[in-house]
C-alpha cells in the first residue's frame, strides 16, 4: 500500500505486476521491491515502512544508454542526448519537488556526469547523478539525502532515492589524541601485527557492529568478509538502531606481509569509529573509511 500511495502521489502507473524482497547481508534490514506495469521498480524500507527508491527499468532507458555508447562520443550524437550541469540540476529539481521535497530543505552537494570520456566532473553528459543533503551548520549529513539520476534525452528520470536518518549532532568532548589512544588500546585485543601508519579525522558516521564482531570473533568475522557466497544462514546479524553520530574515525594500517591480495584488502587496514562525546567504539570498517568516504 505504501508503494501504491507513493506512485499515486507522483503520478506514476500503480498497476504492480511483480514483487520480491531483499535482505542486507550484514544487518537485519529488509527491502520490499515492486515492479509496475510500465517497468518502474519501487522499493520500500521494511523496517521503517517508508519509500526508499524508484528505478526506471524500461526498454527506453536501456536504449538511451545503448545509443549513446554506439555513437562513441559526444561529437557524433544529437544534442537532445546531452545537457550541461546547470540543466541537469534544473531537471533534478523538477523531480525533487514532484516527490514532495521543499525548496531549501536539502542542498545540492554533488553533480556527477556520465560521458564517453569517464570524467565525473565534466560540464556535459548524457546522464547525471545529483545528490542533495541536509545541512547542520557547516556540516552535511550523508545519511539524510536525496539522490536523483536523470537523462538528457526527454529529461527522463532513471532513479530517485531518499534516506532520512537524523543526525544527533552530538558535541565533541573527546580529543583527537584521546580517540587515537582509545582505538589503539582496543586494537591490541584484536590484532598483534605491527602498525605502520595511523590517521584520524572527525566524521559523521552510522553506528554498526563491525568493530564489536571483529573483537569477539575475529576469524569468523574475516571469513565472512572474504568468502564468496558465504551462506546467509551462517552470517552473524546484530540488531542495530540507525544512529548517526559525530565520531573520530581512526584508520590503522598494518605491516604488509599478507600472503594474497584478498587478505591484504580485508585485513590490511581497519577503521574504528570512536564516539566524539563518549569515547565509545560505535562501529568500524575493514578498509580506510576516510579515503573511501571522499
Amino acid at each position: 500500500q505504501i508503494a501504491i500511495n507513493k506512485l499515486k502521489e507522483i503520478g506514476f502507473n500503480t498497476n504492480i505486476i511483480k514483487t520480491d524482497n531483499c535482505k542486507e547481508i550484514d544487518s537485519n534490514k529488509i527491502t520490499y521491491r515492486f515492479i509496475t506495469e510500465d517497468d518502474y521498480s519501487i522499493s520500500i524500507d521494511g523496517q521503517k515502512a517508508e519509500f526508499f527508491d524508484i528505478w526506471n527499468e524500461s526498454k527506453k532507458s536501456g536504449e538511451i544508454d545503448k545509443n549513446f555508447f554506439e555513437y562513441g562520443s559526444e561529437k557524433n550524437i544529437g544534442s537532445e542526448y546531452l545537457m550541461n550541469k546547470d540543466k541537469a540540476v534544473e531537471v533534478a529539481n523538477k523531480y525533487y519537488k514532484l516527490f514532495g521535497f521543499k525548496e531549501g530543505e536539502y542542498e545540492v552537494t554533488r553533480v556527477m556526469s556520465f560521458n564517453s570520456y569517464g570524467d565525473e566532473t565534466a560540464e556535459t553528459g548524457y546522464k547525471f547523478d545529483i545528490t542533495y543533503n541536509k545541512k547542520y551548520g557547516d556540516t552535511y549529513n550523508p545519511y539524510e539525502y536525496v539522490a536523483i539520476q536523470v537523462y538528457a534525452k526527454d529529461e527522463m528520470l532513471n532513479m530517485f532515492r531518499t534516506e532520512n536518518i537524523p543526525y544527533d549532532n552530538n558535541p565533541t568532548e573527546i580529543t583527537k589524541e584521546q580517540a587515537l589512544q582509545i582505538a589503539l588500546e582496543v586494537d591490541k585485543k584484536v590484532e598483534n601485527k605491527e602498525i605502520v601508519e595511523t590517521k584520524i579525522e572527525k566524521m559523521i558516521v552510522n553506528m554498526n557492529a563491525k568493530a564489536y564482531y571483529r573483537l569477539t570473533d575475529k576469524e569468523r568475522f574475516y571469513k565472512e568478509m572474504s568468502t564468496v557466497d558465504y551462506p546467509a544462514e551462517d552470517r552473524v546479524y546484530y540488531q542495530m538502531e540507525d544512529k548517526i553520530r559525530n565520531a573520530w574515525v581512526v584508520v590503522i594500517t598494518y605491516v604488509d606481509d599478507w600472503e594474497d591480495v584478498t587478505t591484504r584488502y580485508t585485513r590490511g587496514k581497519f577503521s574504528y569509529f570512536v564516539d566524539a562525546t563518549t569515547g565509545e567504539i560505535i562501529g568500524g570498517a575493514i578498509m580506510d573509511y576516510i579515503y573511501s568516504s571522499r
